[in-house]
């Protein structure tokens, strides 16, 4: 084998991610390092539920003669099922480590920020370590039929195998037993094939669960296990150990590649080995300290370490006294001789038990957690050395301590050795430039933290100005909200630009979504509970459910009268990419004016003021969206609008752009004392009619068919005012436009000239989005947006509601973009008015800033099914979210099951066929893990996505579903029925006689 040691630092593997499910309620990496801080034994006596069922079928010597203590898991046969695609019935046969492991994996990959969807297809890399075959002897216990879903809990292969499958990995999955050192061993193969090159990703599994009493009672027998119930590792009161349940999870990446991704770093995998003890001359289960010796030295040789530079050993630790002898000696011969001061060396048996298959791989997230924190933990249990070991450089710390300081990067050993002779070291050590986490109190009381917390005055994310995007999703509403109330009270208490990048880049994007908008902690966490309770939350956007696919997106820009005092500054100052479009773009404008043109902050004075703003605000607008991957279909504008619509499609360059602008605006303007605009809630028809009942047919015109029923009149100023009051009298809608001219109106005749000469020279082109012209009605090539149109343009008047239904289809969705919305609620009755199922996403209000109202647009957007693909918040290391498992009240799975509702509907005397189609579509989707709306009753089972497994769950379904069905089989299955509503005609002509015979007794 080559060393390892030419590796660079940088190729070594590094864990980036922790998952956990151990006793004490211990579920995340928190919680554990709150475990090993606190020195609490979590060990206790075993539950009489646990064992009882399986006493009867096992001969005395296989059951346990005094009530052993033992590490236990609270929740072994609790699983989201349908959380993995896993139906009810198969979920309850599979073996409970295999769920477990489903579950915990999922939360590794949360908590190293790794969105489950986007490994799907990889080379992921899964290793497995398990040593427990308590599921194997349960599936074959006597009186007990074996089932397919029973043969996967058989064999250790499908520990690994069902991860790489329900996540769709395609790299190595491989599960490897080498008794108490086998998360160890998969550990070290993962981390190989990682640095090789072989896989990016690798999820390593560690599995033990105590379902069957005869190996505890065969433990006890051969005298290893602690008689007074406590472990206590290295002690001299130790007496043996306690066995524990646990399932963990690690997740790595090389660390070249975990700091591009901004992610967390526990600790790196320096360096490992493993090896064998060979024929022992104590025999096959003593330890050997010779063994143990040559593998330490191979394990710092592999890392390129001094066996001196440990500043901790985590060892295997059992607390038998050969056990602690054996690896106190080699750890004192390799690694201490030429320490000045005694090697610290712990234990997390004290704690959890000894986890066995999966002992290794906690010792591990153990350790790399103590390296995170820079905090040696404490062994409980543990008040002297056993006489032997007194002479040794070696102490175990008690209480903890902070972590050595030296000036070489924190490094630690791990030891694990298997029952048999199969033995494994790992060498841990810091990042280089990894930040050390906040270190805790070393003497925790959790009163005295929470008082210091609530004397803060701020946290981290309420120092954070600005608005920020937390977006959620889920595959369904009811699981939308379990994650909404899992997230809250992490949120209120976190770092509000790390969530938002964790919820951004680190979760998958589900089709049920909703997405928060909110500049603290707090307001966050107040808007998730709003979703997790079915309520409505000014921060909160959706829920909805995005399209599979989806729609045309549509960008309309407002015209003149969408400009406001504080526009544009917010986004000015929060958004770098907006700030650099808005300053290009009053580049370009400032070089065909003879002055400075108008920046975010500064007063909107007069028309042309007005005018540059909303341009320069719609191009800046444009730049962000596209910076975070929006591109439209079509494009359409209002007046003005029409400038930035151009430039976004592609037929106008910025600097040609600008040119309209200024010379627009600049003509327009010399008519500010002459006239304006008066908006209406008249149809166009109406507008004409009012215009002539006064008696200014000649000076009044519709410059603006807006919707149906909204219309802006324009002219001179004396008639126009006329005109407002008249209908302000008749108690209809008419409101002047702040700023205005009489555009569209026969008073811009004699600017037409100059604008075209102005523009002479003009060079429009093809576009990459369909223009729509508002002055003609119909999609225009760019090409054709030259000096003349815009003349025209200036006259024509705007045909919004007559050009909107051309750019849209079903499912289009239409943003808006200007300073604040005035066309959304026109856009809005103008395509109901055309039977046109659109979204329509206005631009904002003066309510709240114009940053807040553009992230509730992308939020909308969102929601509505178009994702970004370059998100506001940039990548950081992520925050833990956790994952809303659906676990029920603690039920077991299959607890649930359809098969009584089959039962019901096939045992009643007169059989209602509806009923009983309805039950079997409930039990197929269930068999599927499928929604029932999703079984469509004349579909053939083959169309359903069923294989052969499947069918044989659905065959054991039946037969538990009525004693007709006892016998039924998979042939008579399949040759008797093709559709859903075919195979309940059938069920009930099977059940029938059954039901006669009955009747006639």
């Amino acid at each position: 084998m080559s060393p390892a040691v030419s590796i660079p630092v940088e190729g070594r593997a590094a864990i980036t991610g922790i998952g956990c499910r151990l006793p004490g309620g211990v579920y995340n990496p928190d919680q554990l390092w709150d475990a090993l801080i606190n020195g609490r034994d979590l060990t206790g006596p075993v539950p009489p539920a646990r064992w009882e069922r399986m006493v009867g079928l096992l001969h005395p010597d296989q059951v346990p003669e005094q009530p052993w203590t033992v590490g236990m898991l609270e929740e072994v046969e609790a699983f989201d099922h349908g959380f993995f695609g896993i139906s009810a019935h198969e979920a309850a046969r599979m073996d409970p480590q295999q769920r477990l492991a489903l579950e915990v994996a999922a939360e590794a990959l949360a908590d190293a920020g790794i969105p489950l969807d986007s490994l799907a297809g990889t080379a992921t890399g899964v290793w497995a370590g398990v040593a427990a075959p308590d599921q194997a002897a349960l599936a074959l216990a006597p009186g007990r039929s074996a089932r397919m879903a029973d043969l996967s809990g058989l064999t250790f292969s499908m520990l690994a195998n069902r991860l790489s499958y329900h996540l769709d990995l395609r790299g190595p999955s491989i599960t490897v037993d080498t008794a108490c050192s086998a998360a160890g061993t998969a550990l070290h193969l993962a981390r190989r094939a990682l640095e090789a090159g072989e896989v990016d990703t690798a999820l390593v599994v560690g599995a033990n669960l105590l379902r069957h009493p005869a190996i505890t009672a065969g433990f006890a027998d051969a005298g290893v296990l602690a008689p007074d119930g406590v472990c206590r590792p290295f002690d001299a009161d130790g007496r043996g150990y306690v066995r524990g349940e646990g399932v963990v999870v690690l997740v790595l990446h090389r660390l070249i590649d975990a700091r591009a991704h901004r992610d967390r770093v526990y600790a790196l995998i320096r360096g490992s080995a493993v090896n064998a003890d060979g024929h022992s001359p104590a025999g096959l289960y003593a330890p050997s300290t010779q063994a143990q010796r040559a593998l330490l030295r191979a394990a710092c040789a592999d890392a390129g370490l001094d066996p001196s530079h440990l500043d901790y050993v985590h060892a295997h630790g059992t607390g038998t006294a050969a056990g602690d002898a054996a690896e106190a000696r080699t750890l004192a011969h390799v690694a201490a001789a030429a320490r000045a001061d005694r090697l610290p060396v712990g234990s997390v048996k004290s704690l959890f038990g000894h986890t066995e298959g999966a002992s290794a791989l906690l010792s591990t997230a153990a350790t790399a957690l103590a390296i995170w924190h820079g905090v040696l933990p404490p062994t409980p249990n543990h008040t002297r050395l056993r006489p032997a070991l007194t002479r040794l450089p070696l102490r175990v710390p008690t209480t903890p301590e902070p972590w050595p300081q030296t000036s070489r990067p924190r490094t630690a050993g791990v030891s694990a050795f298997g029952l048999g002779g199969s033995n494994v070291h790992l060498l841990l050590q810091q990042a280089p430039g990894n930040e050390p986490a906040p270190t805790p109190p070393l003497a925790v009381d959790h009163r005295a933290e929470e008082t210091d917390r609530q004397k803060q005055t701020s946290s981290p994310g309420q120092e954070v100005g600005g608005y920020r995007i937390i977006p959620v999703s889920a595959p369904s509403e009811v699981r939308l909200r379990g994650t909404a109330a899992a997230w809250a009270p992490v949120v209120a208490d976190a770092d509000l630009g790390v969530v938002a990048s964790t919820a951004q880049h680190r979760r998958a994007h589900e089709r049920v979504r909703a997405a928060v908008v909110a500049t603290t902690p707090g307001r966050a966490s107040e808007a998730l509970r709003a979703l997790a309770e079915g309520r409505t939350h000014p921060a909160l956007v959706g829920p909805a459910t995005a399209p599979e696919r989806p729609g045309r997106l549509v960008w309309m820009f407002a015209g003149h009268g969408s400009q406001h005092a504080a526009m544009a500054a917010a986004c000015y100052a929060a958004l770098p990419v907006f700030r650099e479009a808005l300053e290009e773009a009053r580049a370009a404008l400032a070089a065909h004016l003879d002055r400075r043109p108008w920046r975010p902050g500064e007063p909107i004075t007069g028309f042309e003021t007005a005018q540059h703003a909303i341009w320069l605000t719609q191009t800046a607008q444009t730049a962000t969206w596209r910076h975070w991957g929006y591109a439209p279909d079509a494009v359409i504008g209002h007046s003005l609008g029409e400038v930035a619509a151009a430039h976004a499609a592609g037929a106008l360059t910025l600097d040609d752009a600008a040119r309209v602008v200024a010379a627009r605006s600049a003509l327009l303007a010399e008519l500010e004392p002459f006239g304006g605009l008066l908006v209406t809630d008249l149809d166009p028809q109406r507008a004409e009619e009012a215009i002539a009942a006064h008696g200014h047919a000649d000076t009044l015109v519709v410059a603006a068919r807006n919707a149906p029923d909204a219309t802006v009149v324009s002219g001179p100023t004396r008639p126009l005012e006329e005109l407002r009051e008249a209908l302000d009298a008749r108690g209809v809608f008419a409101r002047r436009v702040a700023h205005d001219v009489p555009a569209h109106s026969p008073a811009v005749h004699p600017l037409l000239p100059r604008l075209t000469q102005a523009l002479r020279g003009l060079t429009p082109r093809d576009g990459d989005a369909v223009f729509h012209s508002t002055a003609d009605a119909a999609p225009l090539d760019g090409t054709r947006l030259d000096a003349a149109y815009w003349a025209r343009q200036l006259r024509a008047p705007v045909r919004l509601t007559d050009t909107l239904p051309l750019t849209a289809t079903t499912g289009t969705t239409v943003l808006e973009l200007g300073g604040r919305s005035t066309l959304s609620r026109a856009a809005t009755t103008t395509l109901t008015h055309h039977q046109i199922p659109v979204t329509v996403i206005a631009a904002g209000t003066t309510d709240r800033d114009d940053h807040a109202a553009l992230l509730d647009q992308l939020a909308a957007l969102h929601t509505n099914g178009h994702t970004p693909t370059h998100w506001p918040e940039p990548h950081r290391t992520p925050v833990r979210l956790p994952m809303p498992w659906q676990h029920g009240h603690g039920t077991a799975p299959g607890a649930a099951s359809t098969a009584p509702g089959l039962n019901a509907a096939l045992t009643g005397l007169d059989p209602d066929p509806g009923r009983i189609t309805r039950a079997v579509a409930a039990l197929i989707a269930d068999t599927l893990g499928a929604p029932a709306e999703d079984v469509a009753l004349e579909a053939s089972l083959v169309d359903l996505g069923f294989t052969s497994v499947a069918v044989i769950g659905l065959r054991d379904s039946l037969r538990a579903a009525h004693p007709a069905l006892a016998r039924l089989s998979v042939r008579t299955l399949l040759a008797e029925t093709t559709t859903v509503a075919g195979l309940a005609r059938a069920l009930t002509a099977l059940a029938a006689p059954a039901q006669e015979g009955e009747d006639s007794r």
